[in-house]
């Protein structure tokens, strides 16, 4: 009993260290793996809260629209007068608030393969602390991802597709629709109208 005993405990002893060795190895080839490729899973970009972002701007259909909020409002860069979809836009917002990369790669030499050397769309917003300037590529429909970039760099970054789909919006679809108000007389049909003849 003694000896099945002691066989027991170094099996498991056996089993154990295989287990951490593996563990060990994955870990390792991983590395090894990132090194090589220039690939890098998990990076935060970003991560600050809506209401720190001051003003934003993005291209669409070769326009850019810029937004900045002001007492509480977003007002457009190109007629601060105009009623805007607060909601929409703070949305739009919302989207700049965290980005994770779920891939990155580094040293990248041609950046047109990832559509970053005529990149569709240029995202920017601003808080009190700094700003951040993001060029945005292809989409890679086998990841569902985006391809970005920051200008002048080599890095790129596979991030969520919303970041690449949710800036689609022209100044007109923003604005808010007034009601349009029609003036009906109190039982007259016209202003003009004359009593009949008798």
């Amino acid at each position: 009993m003694k000896k099945q005993g002691r066989n027991f405990i170094l099996l498991v002893t056996v089993l154990a260290a295989l287990a951490a060795g593996y563990i060990c190895l994955v870990r390792y080839n991983r590395e090894q793996q990132e090194k090589e490729t220039g690939q890098v899973e998990g990076e935060v970009l970003v991560d600050i809260a809506r209401d720190d972002i001051l003003r934003f701007s993005y291209v669409f259909q070769g326009e850019t629209y810029g937004f900045e909020k002001k007492e509480g409002l977003w007002t457009s860069d190109a007629d601060p007068s105009r009623d805007l979809k607060q909601s929409s836009l703070d949305a739009m917002a919302g989207r700049l608030t965290r980005i994770v990369a779920q891939n990155t790669f580094t040293d990248v030499t041609d950046l047109a393969q990832y559509g970053l050397e005529e990149p569709s769309n240029v995202l920017h917003w601003e808080t009190a602390q700094g700003s951040y300037t993001y060029h945005v590529g292809d989409y890679n429909s086998l990841g569902s991802v985006y391809y970005i970039c920051e200008p002048e760099s080599r890095k790129v970054y596979a991030v969520t597709a919303s970041l690449g789909t949710g800036f689609g919006y022209s100044l007109e679809e923003l604005t808010e629709e007034k009601a349009e108000s029609t003036e009906q007389s109190d039982g007259a049909e016209s202003a003009d109208s004359q009593p009949a003849a008798e």
